[in-house]
């Protein structure tokens, strides 16, 4: 898993409206992989290594890649008007039934707008299947003294049989809102989530 935490990054397309605790989801074009500048990976030993163009042809074949569906990028955004319950975490949908033959390319969650102070205490937002929290991906701190700074990593699917339901975990340290309202009076999350369908696990 590959996981890069960056500020400043220049906001990429991310549209969608907000209706109390959902999140509408639009396609969009994603940010297939973290800038340059930003990349976590080593520049030591990624080349490819390719085969001596002195052996023989049939050596250097390489196999052709097993068709796979068309690449998928969903975005939306989460304002903290949605985020209403009365304790101190609240799951917010972000896509439903999504097979478990579906692999992430990436995930990535962006402060795009700046949570305010009040209520005092901390604030982070996970994703994940619904009802466990934080396994697709890490918690990532919220109210950020930079904008825009954005948490993306690249994870394995949480499970690879059924379908599930994907969310973004809000946590705090105090009560989100008071079952009608949100404490929280500014804020906005926006989230990305790319892949594609691959092999279901029966036919591997």
């Amino acid at each position: 898993m590959t996981a890069v935490f960056v500020k400043g990054i220049i906001p990429i397309l991310v549209c969608a409206g907000i209706a109390r605790a959902q999140t509408h989801s639009v396609e969009c074009a994603g940010l297939t992989a973290p800038p340059d500048t930003t990349s976590a990976k080593s520049t030591a030993g990624t080349a490819d290594r390719q085969a001596p163009t002195s052996l023989a042809a049939q050596i250097q074949t390489r196999r052709a890649a097993p068709p796979r569906s068309a690449f998928l990028c969903r975005c939306g955004t989460v304002d903290a008007s949605a985020l209403i319950a009365k304790s101190s975490s609240q799951e917010v949908p972000v896509a439903t039934a999504l097979p478990g033959s579906f692999r992430f390319n990436h995930v990535l969650v962006r402060e795009s707008r700046q949570f305010d102070s009040s209520p005092r205490g901390t604030l982070s937002v996970a994703m994940g299947r619904a009802n466990n929290g934080a396994d697709v991906m890490s918690p990532f701190t919220l109210r950020n003294a930079t904008l825009n700074s954005f948490w993306y990593e690249r994870p394995g699917p949480p499970q690879l049989a059924g379908a599930y339901d994907l969310v973004l975990f809000f946590q705090a340290s105090f009560p989100l809102g008071d079952g009608a309202t949100s404490n929280l009076k500014s804020g906005t999350v926006a989230w990305e989530v790319c892949g594609f369908n691959g092999p279901t696990a029966a036919s591997r």
